[in-house]
C-alpha cells in the first residue's frame, strides 16, 4: 500500500514540477499568433495627430495578438471585419491598416495604481497533454467485487481543446506588471500505459503464480483546465502486453478514471 501511494505522489509532483517549469519559461509572447478577439471589447489606437481613439469590436474577429514593450497589439484581418457602417466607434474595414493596443497610454502614467479591464481572446486548437490517473474503477466481474486501483500509471491525451484566454496589466507608479490567466475544455482519445498484479484470483485459477505485468489502455477523455494544468474523466479499455491476456478478468473490460495532466503544447 505504501509503495502503491508512494508512486501516485511521485507521479503528481512530476506533473506539478513540469507545470511549473513550463509557466516560467513561458510569456505573452507565446500569443503572437491568430486568436478570436471577443465582441463588445474596447480597442485603441493613436491617429497621426496623437490624439487617442477607442473604437468597440462588434462582432467577433480573428486577429494577430502579440506584445512589444509592455503593451498587447492587435492587428486585426481584413477579410472578416465587418463592412464599413459610418460609425467612428466602431471597428469595421476602414480600420484595415490600423494596429491597435488594447489598454489607454493614460493607464500607464498613473501615480497610483491602476488596473486595466481583462481583455479576452479565444482559439480552439490540436491538443496534447501528458496525465497521471490517481483513481481508476474497475466494474465487477465474474461475480467478483469492483476493484478501484490506484497505482502508478501514465499516459498520453490528444484530442481538440478550446482556449479562453485573457489579459491585463497593473500599474502602480513606476511598476507594473502583467496578468495572464487561461480556461480550457475539450474532449478527445489518449492511451496509458501501468504495471498491473496478476494471479489465480484475477485469473479465475488459470495461472498459479503471481507477478507484476504490464497493462495498457485506451478509450476518450474530457478534460478541463486552468492555464496548463488539466483535470478530466476518462472511460477506458484495458489489456495486459503478455501472453496471459486471455486469462485476465479484466481483459478489454471497462473502468472510468479521473485524469490530471500537463498541456504540452
Amino acid at each position: 500500500m505504501f509503495r502503491k501511494y508512494g508512486f501516485l505522489l511521485l507521479n503528481l509532483s512530476l506533473l506539478l514540477s513540469g507545470c511549473s517549469h513550463i509557466r516560467q519559461r513561458s510569456s505573452i509572447l507565446s500569443l503572437d499568433r491568430t486568436y478570436i478577439i471577443k465582441k463588445n471589447q474596447t480597442v485603441y489606437s493613436t491617429a497621426e495627430s496623437a490624439q487617442l481613439k477607442a473604437k468597440r469590436l462588434t462582432v467577433n474577429t480573428p486577429g494577430v495578438l502579440y506584445e512589444r514593450n509592455d503593451t498587447l497589439f492587435v492587428e486585426f484581418s481584413v477579410t472578416k471585419l465587418p463592412v464599413s457602417n459610418g460609425l467612428n466607434n466602431t471597428v469595421d474595414r476602414s480600420d484595415s491598416g490600423t494596429v491597435f493596443f488594447t489598454y489607454p497610454n493614460d493607464f500607464s502614467k498613473s501615480s497610483f495604481e491602476r488596473t486595466t479591464p481583462w481583455f479576452t481572446y479565444q482559439f480552439t486548437s490540436f491538443d496534447i497533454d501528458l496525465f497521471t490517473i490517481p483513481f481508476k474503477y474497475r466494474f465487477s466481474q465474474v461475480g467478483l467485487p469492483g476493484q478501484l486501483v490506484t497505482n502508478t500509471n501514465l499516459g498520453v491525451y490528444f484530442g481538440i481543446r478550446h482556449d479562453i484566454g485573457q489579459y491585463r496589466k497593473m500599474f502602480f507608479q513606476s511598476f507594473r506588471r502583467t496578468e495572464l490567466r487561461s480556461f480550457s475544455f475539450g474532449g478527445g482519445g489518449f492511451m496509458s500505459f501501468n504495471p498491473v498484479t496478476l494471479n489465480d484470483f484475477y485469473t479465475n485459477g488459470k495461472i498459479a503464480y503471481e507477478y507484476e505485468a504490464m497493462g495498457y489502455s485506451y478509450g476518450l477523455a474530457g478534460i478541463i483546465g486552468y492555464k496548463a494544468l488539466t483535470v478530466g474523466l476518462a472511460l477506458g479499455f484495458e489489456n495486459l502486453a503478455d501472453r496471459n491476456n486471455p486469462y485476465w478478468i479484466y481483459r478489454q473490460k471497462p473502468w472510468l478514471g479521473v485524469t490530471i495532466g500537463l498541456n504540452l503544447n
